[in-house]
């Protein structure tokens, strides 16, 4: 076995078995192996891996798990709290002795099929480093550990009222609830103003915000050994503190830091055109090791501007186009948060991933996608329509058909994003106890509301689910014709 073209992006190649073996794939088997010698249930992500929600108050460790309030009385005696609460403490405590944390069940369901490597892998190899087992032993269930990874959602500012979305972090999606009132599903209201009130989930957007003031205390004490930095939202071209983190990096050089942000790539005014110059500052200029751009991005087409309304589509595209035609020195991401309304354009998804491979790749992996899956709300979980698992089947095979090889370096589909997507078809696959006909129920509901007040047409658009539609209006007992409203 022999090491080909060795990069730390990504990138790196293998010859194992007589063929190219992606190096990111062969190490994630490698470190799940490693974290199965201190528990079964270990997880690097839980020491070192952080989502901060600031708007909300809230924090978790990755996607899987829903994120959990961060009580004030902790961040005022150590502003680590912001990510060593004394929830997650608990959860680290229960995997050190073995025991399964149940927010982490989409891992578990994983492993329990034994088919396929669960983010316990992944989420573990993007922070391992030689070492690192040791400090979170060291530092046991109680030690205050400093991040690797970490993601920050600064607003709620958004210009976008994605189908999935809430108005929790979207500005958006506030002003639309503030107007029109809440939707009304079958069991209970949606996008409830008051239930958001009620769960301490009212967004606080002031710059005296108490998680924000801890935030920026906090950054310079775990910024010398960060290894990722990411800015979420929101939409966080829309915030002063993206740009605030630019001007500190600038002033700050570190040559060993992957930054980025998660971004719609369809901000207002001329903020596109800000962030551009800034990344030109930052990145082509060495400031850091890399800049990465995570598009979020469910369909393609106008199929994904009807998921994430407020969208160009073609706009979207010519920003993404000039910012990989801009060098080799950044990468893009394209984020397809798998719901029930992403199977029909998947594998045209697919092929324009692979047709930006082979027009910009050159010396390297330019152009990446993660396929994570929506669980909440229920009405998008994939799983409302299993039968149109085929999407993913014919995108698989595709994909297998364009493998990278020697010969095409770059411009294939790597071994882990076949496996990752054949993941999504095993989860898929396992219903469980998913509430199938409430579910449905209530994707007729929001729907038919969402195609009111945007003044879309949701079979028009879809005509794949013209049969899933139908059904699901079918189910719905008592139609209604104007939203109810229970903010006023």
């Amino acid at each position: 076995m022999s090491d080909e073209n060795k990069d730390n992006r990504g990138d790196e190649a293998i010859r194992s078995r007589g063929k190219l073996e992606s190096k990111y794939f062969y190490d994630s088997n490698t470190v799940i192996n490693k974290l199965n010698q201190v528990s079964p249930s270990f997880c690097l992500a839980k020491w070192f891996n952080v989502s901060i929600h600031i708007p909300i108050g809230q924090t978790h460790s990755c996607y899987h798990p829903r994120s959990h309030h961060i009580p004030l009385k902790e961040i005022a005696i150590n502003v680590s709290a912001l990510h060593n609460t004394k929830h997650k403490k608990a959860q680290r405590a229960k995997m050190l002795k073995g025991e399964r944390p149940a927010e982490c069940n989409f891992c578990w369901e994983i492993e329990d099929s034994g088919s396929q490597l669960s983010d316990r892998a992944y989420r573990s190899k993007d922070v391992y480093s030689e070492g690192i087992i040791d400090e979170a032993l060291k530092l046991g269930h109680t030690g205050n550990a400093k991040p690797r990874y970490v993601e920050v959602n600064f607003n709620q500012a958004c210009n976008f009222k994605c189908s999935y979305c809430s108005p929790h972090i979207s500005t958006a999606w506030m002003a639309d609830i503030e107007k029109n009132g809440s939707f009304y599903l079958s069991d209970r209201p949606h996008h409830n103003l008051d239930w958001m009130k009620n769960l301490n989930s009212w967004p606080n957007n002031s710059p005296d915000n108490p998680y924000l003031t801890a935030f920026w205390k906090w950054f310079p004490d775990i910024y010398p050994t960060l290894h990722t930095f990411r800015m979420t939202g929101g939409e966080p071209l829309m915030d002063k503190n993206t740009f605030k983190i630019f001007d500190y990096v600038k002033k700050n050089p570190k040559n060993d830091l992957h930054l980025s942000i998660t971004s719609n790539c369809c901000p207002p005014g001329t903020q596109w055109a800000k962030f551009m110059r800034s990344l030109k500052e930052i990145a082509v200029e060495g400031t850091i090791d890399h800049f990465l751009l995570y598009c979020s991005l469910d369909s393609w087409g106008d199929q994904a501007a009807y998921i994430r309304n407020g969208m160009n589509f073609d706009r979207l595209y010519s920003n993404i186009c000039q910012y990989l035609a801009e060098g080799q020195k950044h990468s893009l991401t394209f984020i397809i948060t798998f719901n029930a309304l992403s199977y029909t354009g998947f594998n045209t998804y697919i092929e324009n991933i692979l047709d930006l491979r082979r027009r910009y790749n050159k010396e390297r992996q330019l152009i990446w996608f993660d396929v994570p899956q929506l669980e909440y709300p229920e009405f998008l979980n994939p799983k409302i329509c299993p039968d149109l698992v085929y999407h993913l089947e014919k995108a698989k095979k595709f994909m297998e058909e364009n493998l990278e090889t020697d010969q095409n370096r770059f411009k294939g589909f790597k071994d882990f994003e076949i496996s990752k997507v054949q993941r999504l078809i095993d989860w898929i696959s396992n219903s469980g106890n998913f509430e199938m006909e409430k579910a449905k129920k209530n994707f007729y509901l929001f729907f038919k509301e969402y195609d009111r007040r945007n003044k879309t047409n949701f079979v028009k658009t879809f005509p794949e689910l013209e049969a899933l539609w139908h059904e699901c209006q079918s189910l719905d007992p008592e139609p209604y014709e104007t939203p109810i409203k229970l903010n006023k």
